[in-house]
């Protein structure tokens, strides 16, 4: 708990710190002139298409749970992605986004375990999707601009990630730790790990729902990069869309960085960074950065309200079944 509370300081600092860096360079009236020129139309059509994407990643995650032969209706795995996200803003360090869904959905499952491996194939399709997007366009920034960091800099993220997976899902890292597990007792979480690994694995395997799950991450990606060229639109930020193609993974790829409260200060850094040189002024690329928080904010509020009156207990005949493998994947998040 101490360590938690730490974390959360230190984050909480640095996003303070990198915050004060970017304002002290902004003219605090042109900001609000900025906003005040927004134009309302096209700010409204990003939202509403912003809407349409965290649905679309919801049915994602629908498509593996489908495949696990997991009766659970769309409305609410939607529901569950909205509360993780407010978990995910408003409690970055204490309890992670995603294993507030895998939890919260894992209710109404008799395997409790099956909601945990959905969500971590899911999520990992989407982040190689995204990392080769943010590969692909590093590599003509760093010839146009001639500093090739930016590139290595992604490259090593993504050599990072992989690297995580493999560990997550190898039978033989396991075998290295359990030996350690099993001398402190914790036998039941080694087990769980090597269920959840035989999980991933059967999802995994299955090419044809592999291939949809790839189709649907490059669409939701694509049409993630489409919603910020639209709220610069309402900007009037006059950059082309293949510009937001080719910085806006990149940019995404430095936020993700657990460095700050849900990427506070080095999200708007980045926008600040990347798109002045492109034509955008300070002040509109910091707005750009914080209309793209308040959507999420605003899905993230949502996502509190359904937590605060929704009811989370077992709604299917099956609910004694699954009451156990709740219980079970819970000792593992914990």
């Amino acid at each position: 708990m101490k360590k938690t509370i730490q974390k959360t300081l230190l984050r909480g600092g640095i996003s303070v710190l990198l915050m004060a860096a970017v304002l002290w360079k902004i003219d605090l009236e042109g900001l609000r002139a900025t906003f005040m020129a927004v134009q309302p139309g096209i700010f409204i059509l990003a939202t509403a298409l912003f809407f349409l994407q965290q649905a679309i990643i919801a049915y994602s995650w629908q498509m593996l749970l489908d495949a696990q032969k997991s009766d659970v209706p769309f409305a609410t795995v939607l529901k569950v992605h909205f509360m993780g996200t407010f978990f995910g803003v408003f409690m970055p360090t204490s309890i992670g986004m995603d294993i507030v869904r895998a939890f919260s959905l894992s209710r109404y499952m008799k395997k409790g375990m099956d909601a945990a491996t959905s969500m971590f194939i899911s999520r990992v399709v989407g982040y190689i999707v995204f990392f080769a997007i943010a590969l692909l366009v590093a590599v003509p920034v760093a010839y146009q601009t001639g500093n090739p960091l930016l590139f290595w800099l992604v490259l090593g993220l993504f050599f990072g990630f992989m690297v995580a997976v493999w560990m997550v899902m190898s039978e033989r890292v396991l075998g290295w730790f359990r030996p350690l597990l099993l001398k402190f007792g914790l036998s039941g979480i080694a087990d769980k790990i090597g269920q959840f690994q035989k999980g991933a694995q059967f999802l995994h395997q299955n090419r044809a729902l592999m291939l949809r799950l790839l189709a649907v991450s490059v669409l939701f990606q694509v049409m993630g990069i489409y919603v910020i060229y639209l709220v610069g639109r309402s900007l009037h930020i006059d950059i082309g869309l293949t510009y937001y193609f080719i910085y806006v993974p990149l940019i995404m790829a430095i936020t993700i960085l657990p460095l700050s409260i849900a990427g506070i200060g080095i999200r708007e850094g980045s926008f600040v960074f990347f798109f002045t040189p492109l034509g955008a002024t300070e002040e509109q690329a910091l707005s750009l950065s914080l209309l793209l928080f308040a959507q999420m904010i605003f899905v993230a509020l949502i996502g509190g309200v359904l937590y605060l009156l929704g009811d989370f207990a077992p709604q299917t005949e099956s609910a004694e079944g699954a009451a156990a493998p709740v219980s079970e994947a819970s000792s593992v998040e914990r």
